[in-house]
């Protein structure tokens, strides 16, 4: 048995696989906000715990951040502890079992690849659409970080707004979080993402306006990234992915850019992902597997 764990901003979740990466018991606990030490505690806690019914062989970890080989998370997030210490060093040597470590996103992306949306398929990109944008590349089946581990940061590529003379990421202009943004401070009054979409539907403006930005700006991107990478498929992950409607609308908004653009329409496959909250867990397992085949 295999302890996977998703180091998140609020809760850090955990699950403990099996070999075929099926989930045998889930939960979670709140994400500490001390030093490194309390977060290793409360991992030493839930490893413990899960000991006394599981063997467990190997820890797999997803966490935010630019995860290098060495075991290092560069960059920032929500979790400020785990930027600087070596976390990989310290769990094998808490625990003494291999640890491997991935980004969040690629730890989501490997989840489709190997058994969900993009299965089958060797070239994809994955991308993230929540608070702010991001994703990764799967090439020959496999995650291709780049060299300075920006691969599949898609919400750092910006386009040039002439009006206001200023750039603007796609983490600004395709996410759900700040199409919620845009709207709240439009009505000036907090929003919820699906109070934008019902306000949408009942005729408010300002929220049409929006919801049908969020859908244009995200199939430019998406276009895009066809047009640089040509993949089998783009996988869609996030929150906004639960509504029922998404696909069906996202679909309709990247026809309406592909008759815009006429004879350079391209055909985009374009899938929203199967794993939603588990695929952070089933993708760290993965990666685990993919670096100890056998970690005993």
């Amino acid at each position: 048995m295999y302890l996977s764990i998703d180091l998140g901003g609020t809760f850090v979740k955990y699950g403990v696989l099996d070999e075929q990466g099926s989930i045998q018991l889930k939960d979670k606990f709140p994400t500490p906000q001390g030093e490194i030490d309390q977060l290793y505690g409360e991992i030493g806690r839930v490893f413990d715990q899960v000991s006394v019914e599981f063997n467990i062989r190997g820890l797999a970890i997803s966490a935010p951040g630019a995860v290098t080989e060495q075991g290092i998370i560069n960059g920032i997030s929500a979790i400020p502890c785990i930027h600087g210490p070596n976390l990989r060093e310290d769990l094998q040597g808490l625990f003494n079992v291999p640890v491997a470590m991935e980004n969040d996103a690629n730890c989501a992306a490997l989840a489709e690849v190997r058994a969900g949306s993009a299965q089958g398929y060797d070239d994809v990109l994955f991308v993230v659409c929540g608070t702010g944008v991001g994703g990764a590349v799967i090439n020959n089946g496999q995650l291709r970080k780049g060299k300075n581990l920006l691969g599949g940061e898609f919400g750092m590529l910006v386009q040039y707004d002439h009006e206001q003379r200023r750039m603007e990421s796609f983490s600004w202009l395709a996410s759900t979080g700040n199409m919620v943004h845009r709207a709240s401070e439009k009505l000036n009054r907090e929003l919820t993402g699906q109070a934008v979409f019902e306000l949408a539907a009942s005729g408010n403006q300002a929220c049409q306006e929006e919801v049908e930005a969020f859908y244009s700006h995200l199939s430019i991107l998406l276009t895009n990234l066809q047009c640089v990478y040509d993949p089998e498929r783009i996988v869609v992950s996030g929150g906004i992915t639960e509504r029922p409607e998404f696909g069906e609308e996202l679909k309709a908004a990247l026809n309406a850019i592909n008759k815009m653009r006429d004879t350079l329409a391209i055909e985009t496959d374009v899938a929203v992902a199967q794993h939603r909250n588990d695929a952070n867990l089933l993708g760290a397992f993965f990666n685990l597997m993919d670096r100890n085949p056998k970690p005993y």
